[in-house]
């Protein structure tokens, strides 16, 4: 099935809001789209477009692996999608405030976030990398980080994993072009990013490179609900259970990521 067709088939609406509003409540597992049928589902989620490959825009749309990931599992449950971009520090609240159905947004399935969540299977390995300068030789792999000051963004792992390894401070950005442009401009003399989001940068801009070999997690990537809403979580599970089985997981994570599982 094409990208298109993907699209398509799960009645993407993409409500690109810079904040939470913009969504009716919730009764159950779904909002009911005003002027729809009461057998009409709308799944509602959470992303922080600002991740590539795992969630962009491009002409005003949300794209990039997550995106269509969901796009496919909100499909295959029946559902039309509505995408909203909420900044990754935010996307735990909303979830709670019922402002969200669910998130996805290269979200790691850490200990300190399931005492707020419920986690549906991870989908994908998480692994995170340096990113550095071209022309900066300095910073060679993560022991290189002692001493350091590093740039990450807020509501990750990233910050902690810094402090680990030694970075004398940690400059936490809320936005992750914000960490990209001050490693840039040479306010952080290094970056630490999830793995393919660093490999991203290092392919699309001249002046930046990873450096050393990548730090893999044992937690994965997940889709996270509401605390205790375990009926959404099923059929999430059931969906990506699907989507394995008949190829289109592994298809799209050639696509965006290069990869097969």
């Amino acid at each position: 099935m094409t990208k298109a067709k993907w699209l398509a088939a799960a009645a993407v609406c993409a409500v690109l809001t810079a904040g939470l509003g913009g969504c009716s409540s919730l009764t159950g597992s779904y909002s009911d789209a005003a002027g729809q049928k009461k057998t009409d589902k709308v799944l509602r989620v959470g992303s922080d477009l600002n991740y590539p490959p795992f969630e962009m825009e491009e002409n005003g749309k949300p794209t990039g692996f997550d995106m269509e990931l969901i796009a496919a599992v909100a499909d295959r449950m029946g559902a039309k999608l509505e995408v909203q971009n909420i900044t990754f520090g935010d996307l735990i609240t909303a979830v709670k405030d019922n402002k969200v159905d669910a998130v996805i947004s290269g979200m790691e399935g850490t200990d300190a976030r399931a005492k707020d969540l419920t986690f549906c299977d991870p989908y994908l390995e998480a692994g995170y990398s340096i990113l550095a300068r071209k022309d900066d030789s300095a910073v060679q792999g993560w022991e290189d980080l002692k001493g350091k000051v590093v740039g990450t963004q807020m509501g990750t792992r990233h910050t902690e994993l810094s402090i680990d390894f030694g970075a004398e401070r940690v400059q936490a950005f809320d936005e992750k072009t914000n960490v990209i442009k001050a490693l840039k401009d040479g306010h952080v003399e290094a970056a630490v990013l999830d793995a393919p989001v660093a490999s991203y940068y290092a392919q699309h801009d001249g002046t930046l490179k990873t450096v050393g070999e990548p730090k893999i997690s044992e937690k994965g990537l997940v889709i996270a609900v509401k605390k205790g809403n375990t009926a959404l979580q099923k059929e999430i599970n059931d969906a990506l259970k699907s989507l394995k089985e008949d190829g289109t997981y592994d298809k799209l994570r050639a696509d965006w990521l290069g990869e097969k599982k």
